[in-house]
């Protein structure tokens, strides 16, 4: 058993002890960075704004969980997966290559460990275990609750039995960017934000929104809608080869994996439903 933090540790395929033991310490530390930026915002809150003195703990609080934790660990996820973009070479290929000779190599995408997404995974369900406890802390509401489960456990499969590492760093990783542009504009939302901070700093919430709005456009409705497509199309692939020993050991994998990724993409979609109507009341107050 080894605590995995360096990357050297992720060459080979950690054993799960050391996973579960390294997944701990990550929601340790996200516990710890987030009463850090509570006591930095003790301090020097009181000369950002009002709303941060020493009357307003609840505020910052919310600030801290928001950048504390939110932000740490959907920066660190998607740091690590923009930085392997190499392995998306694979996904890319689909633009030129026939649908016919993209299915051949599907077990390139499927079943090869790629030691830089086992730490994004290790990351990203560290994440999503302290989340779900502050889900039910804050009263986020059960379709919060419901992706932090859904997200934790399809990341937890991909790891072990292993399964779709390629892919992994496109969901676990790059698509954190507009989450991680996200928490920052949550800061600024009335009900799960800080009341009156958009008043306070409009032209910061704008900058926020717009860059929101284009990364949330880019990886969430454009880019996930495509590699959810080659997703489907190589688990098709890797069913229909009945010879195929990994495809038989995980095959109860592929089928939730598909549930998963099927139920978080209509979330994608009501989430988008809810910015067009968000960005609508926005504009017609400053009309």
């Amino acid at each position: 058993m080894s605590l995995l933090i360096s990357s050297s540790s992720y060459i080979k395929r950690p054993d799960t002890t050391s996973t579960i033991v390294s997944i701990c310490a990550y929601v340790a530390f996200l516990f710890a960075t987030e009463h850090f930026s509570r006591a930095v915002l003790e301090k020097i809150g009181p000369f950002v704004h009002v709303l941060f003195d020493k009357d307003h703990e609840h505020n910052r609080k919310v600030v801290a969980r928001h950048l504390g934790v939110d932000l740490v660990a959907c920066a660190s996820v998607s740091v690590i997966g923009v930085r392997s973009r190499k392995y998306l070479s694979q996904i890319r290929a689909r633009f030129w290559d026939s649908k016919a000779t993209f299915r051949k190599s599907y077990d390139r995408r499927m079943w090869t460990y790629i030691p830089e997404a086992h730490q994004c995974l290790l990351i990203f369900t560290a994440y999503q275990v302290k989340n779900l406890y502050d889900s039910f802390v804050w009263d986020d509401g059960l379709e919060f609750i419901i992706h932090h489960v859904l997200a934790g456990t399809a990341a937890w499969g991909s790891m072990y039995p292993g399964c779709g590492h390629t892919y992994a760093l496109f969901y676990m990783g790059i698509s954190e960017i507009s989450t991680s542009v996200l928490v920052i504009l949550a800061n600024f939302d009335d009900v799960h934000g800080v009341k009156g901070l958009a008043d306070a700093f409009p032209t910061l919430k704008i900058a926020c929104a717009v860059a929101f709005v284009v990364a949330f456009i880019t990886c969430r409705i454009v880019m996930w809608p495509w590699v959810s497509k080659l997703y489907i199309e190589d688990t098709m692939a890797a069913m229909k080869n009945t010879d195929d020993k990994k495809m038989k050991e995980r095959k109860r994998w592929l089928v939730g994996f598909a549930i998963i990724l099927g139920s978080l993409t209509v979330l994608q979609f009501i989430w988008l439903g809810q910015i067009i109507l968000m960005g609508k009341e926005e504009i017609e107050k400053m009309l």
